[in-house]
């Protein structure tokens, strides 16, 4: 009796590798990157976390040209923007207002509305990405510009420390929001200097028109 209850059934071990398999789903490495994605972000000065921005989206599997990664990454950067937004509110109203100094927090306040407008030009940014015209240098080139000017706020919320010498409480933020922009603005940049393919109606239309 005692060795047929310290044997696990065959059934069993079945379970616990299919739960294994699935946890091990969840964590970040743990399926191959697919050509396109590895291909492009080789081209980006952190491929590392270009990587790891198109892949926190199940789209970028299904993904077939550098514009669908564009647009997946202007996504995610601006995710991270919002984030931003949320913790620099956070500080400045919510229930953590009392680990920061006044001169601190009203810094905070203008981050907030800084990343406020982050989110705006992000939107407008994301939407022109999204229909950029395959033949049309100048709309590349907007939304290029578009997307590579989102970098400017996180740089001025830290600049506003810097300034006046003051430590951010904000700094860790502004740089992996700024991180984000930068591989998602490197992205798009990539479109700029190529001509891109015309979407096929059957495979691209519903991608580029609806996947915002």
């Amino acid at each position: 009796m005692a060795a047929s209850t310290s044997r696990t059934s065959p059934g069993n071990h079945k379970v616990l590798l299919a739960a294994l398999l699935c946890i091990a789903a969840f964590f970040p490495g743990s399926s191959a990157s697919t050509p396109l994605v590895a291909q492009t972000c080789g081209r980006t000065s952190n491929q590392r976390l270009c990587v790891s921005l198109l892949e926190s989206s199940n789209r970028s599997r299904s993904a077939t040209t550098v514009r669908d990664l564009a647009i997946i990454a202007v996504r995610g950067a601006r995710r991270s923007v919002l984030r931003a937004r949320l913790r620099a509110w956070d500080l400045s109203h919510g229930a953590r207002r009392e680990t920061t100094t006044p001169a601190a927090g009203r810094l905070v306040a203008r981050c907030a509305a800084l990343y406020r407008d982050c989110l705006h030009a992000a939107a407008h940014a994301l939407a022109r990405v999204t229909h950029m015209p395959a033949y049309d240098d100048g709309g590349r080139v907007a939304a290029d510009d578009a997307v590579a000017a989102l970098r400017v706020f996180p740089e001025k919320c830290q600049r506003l420390f810097d300034a006046q010498e003051i430590v951010s409480p904000l700094e860790q933020v502004n740089r992996d929001t700024e991180d984000k922009l930068r591989v998602a603005s490197e992205i798009v940049h990539l479109l700029r200097r190529s001509r891109l393919e015309p979407p096929s109606p059957s495979r691209h239309g519903d991608v580029e028109r609806t996947n915002v």
